[in-house]
Parts: structure tokens; sequence; C-alpha cells
């Protein structure tokens, strides 16, 4: 596919789960029948040798290509079952192959099990990523330089994606098609699949979702109100006195409950609202950080380049093809 805008490689090895190689690549496809021609994906199924790949099920397949110095837009990591030990010393090629298609700009997104590559290739250390819960406790001794949220379905660090269960798979897929090309055709593919019919939270909160994964009714109180007001000027003891809490006890139960403070939660939802709007409309990014709840464009910047390792004028040209232009409209972004 010569005109192809994105190379996507989807890694294929021993022991990989074909649901989450021919999810990703059917995806991919569906994408391209709703962009024109300069906007397609080329998939290429690709693994470290020219030798059929046996996968969880029992099926063989060939990939399309070996690993090598091409470049790669995004690089899919499939989930797999098996001994990670062995894995490793059957393919060492592929962390330092992940290591230069990093440094390339590559994103490289880890469904479930997956992400045990990228942690291998040492590009996690001091970041964060989540994992399938199975795995979760072996990735911790493995690999402690790494920051595993067990209670987040999915996670961004550096651009290393991550997710830890089947549905937040198909989330984190659709995530990334809205990275490359926008929230309306990730909707629109969402809507015409049928899938997050029943989900509680909206598909832009990759970061989000995983906060909601717990049992504090009082906590999923605060947070309710926190979704809806979360441009507002924020004072804890006001909230805590609304969901009946000292200050002390509502910042030690939120921590407990959702692994953040409740201050650093509000900045991720303020962030995430942002490039929601970064992305999708024209507005200027004074005036998105003003809509989110900052006083100041200072302020917003330091926030936003903490949290996504960028800064959003650098968040706004990576989603956006070069002249391309979001629609001219404004967009609210509902939390839940």
């Amino acid at each position: 596919m010569s005109e192809a805008k994105w190379r996507v490689a989807l890694l294929i090895f021993n022991g990989a789960w074909a649901s989450t190689v021919y999810g990703s690549l059917e995806l991919f496809h569906s994408v391209n029948l709703r962009q024109p021609k300069d906007k397609q994906f080329q998939c290429d199924l690709i693994s470290t040798d020219s030798q059929p790949i046996q996968l969880y099920g029992g099926q063989t397949i060939q990939s399309d290509t070996t690993i090598s110095d091409a470049p790669y837009d995004l690089i899919m990591l499939a989930h797999y079952w098996g001994d990670f030990q062995h894995l490793t010393e059957q393919y060492p090629a592929i962390p330092p192959w992940l290591v230069k298609q990093h440094a390339n700009g590559a994103r490289i997104a880890g469904v479930n099990s997956g992400i045990f590559w990228a942690a291998e290739a040492g590009l996690l250390d001091g970041g964060r990523a989540t994992t399938y819960w199975r795995h979760l406790r072996e990735f911790e001794l493995r690999y402690p330089k790494v920051q595993w949220q067990a209670n987040q379905a999915s996670v961004e660090h550096a651009r290393i994606y991550s997710s830890n269960g089947q549905n937040a798979a198909m989330d984190l897929s659709l995530h990334l098609v809205e990275e490359f090309c926008g929230a309306s055709i990730a909707a629109g593919l969402a809507r015409d699949i049928s899938f997050d019919s029943r989900r509680t939270y909206d598909l832009n909160l990759i970061n989000i979702a995983g906060f909601r994964q717990h049992r504090d009714v009082g906590i999923h109180r605060a947070q309710d109100w926190l979704d809806e007001h979360f441009t507002q000027s924020v004072e804890l003891q006001a909230l805590a006195n609304q969901i009946g809490m000292s200050k002390r006890t509502f910042i030690r139960r939120f921590q407990k409950a959702t692994g953040e403070l409740p201050s650093r939660y509000l900045q991720r939802l303020r962030i995430e609202a942002a490039k929601h709007r970064l992305g999708n409309t024209q507005d200027s990014i004074k005036t998105i950080g003003m809509g989110v709840g900052y006083r100041d464009i200072s302020s917003f910047s330091k926030v936003f380049k903490t949290l996504t390792d960028v800064t959003p004028r650098q968040y706004r040209q990576r989603l956006r093809p070069s002249g391309a232009k979001a629609p001219n409209t404004k967009s609210t972004l509902k939390f839940g």
C-alpha cells in the first residue's frame, strides 16, 4: 500500500493470542474503509525471522516481514501466555528492536501481557504501565523500576500504551485510532461494532477509567462531583464535608481507593479534557487551559507536560497531519 500514511507493525511470536493479533488488524482495516487514500494504515505482521509462528490456540501463521531498521509509526505487542523467561531467550532481538523504534518516534502498545516486551527493553523504567492481573505480581518482581498500576484499565506513558483486560484492550485500540485519526472516526467505529454499549466511562479517558476500579462508595461520590466540576476551583475541605468526611480521612481514603491524591486526580481530569479539545477544536491553547480550570497558560503547560511528557502545542501537532484543521466546534467531554 504505497499511499499509506501510517505504518503499523503487529509483532507476532510463539504463544501470541490470535484474538489480539487479528482484532487489531481488522480494526485498522475498518478504519481504512472510512479514510481517504492519503490517510491509510499499512499493517504488517512482523516477526524476528521467516519461521512459521504457532499462536496460543495452536494455529500456525506466517509473518509478512521480519524486524529491520524500517521505521514504524505504531507497534502492537500481542497478549500471550507462556514462560516469559523462555520467550526472552527465544527472541533476544525483540527488545533492542523496540528501543530503536521508540527512539525513532514509534508509539508502542502492549496488549495486556504484551507490555512485557517494552518492560524487558527497559523502555518503562521509571514509568507507568498496567497489565493483565494474573501477570501483575510476576511483572512487579521482574521489573521493579516500573510503576505498575493495578487499578488502572489503560495507561499511557511516553508513547508507550498498556491495558489490563479484553475490554481494556479494545479501548486501547480505539484510543490509538483516535490518536491517529481523531475522535470522530474512533467514536463512529465504536458505534458500528456495537462496542462500549455497557461502559461507564468515555473512550477518551484512557488515563482516567482505571481510577474507578474500587468499591469505596464515598470516594465514588467524590469522583462523581469532580467529574462534573473539574473546571471550577476545588476546595478539598468543602468536598470532604460534602461526603461526610474529615479532610484528612478523605485524602487518605481517596489515595487508598484510586492510588492518587485528590489534587493529582483533578489534574488528570483537566488534562484529559484538554487533550480532547486540543485534538478536536481550533481553540487556542490559552483558551483551552482556562476552559479546563487553569488560571494561566504557564501553569497549564507545566502540568500538561508533567502528565504527558509533551507540551500542549507538541501534543496538538502530533495528533494532526501537517496542514489539517480540527472542526471549529466547542467540545464537551463527559466524565463518569
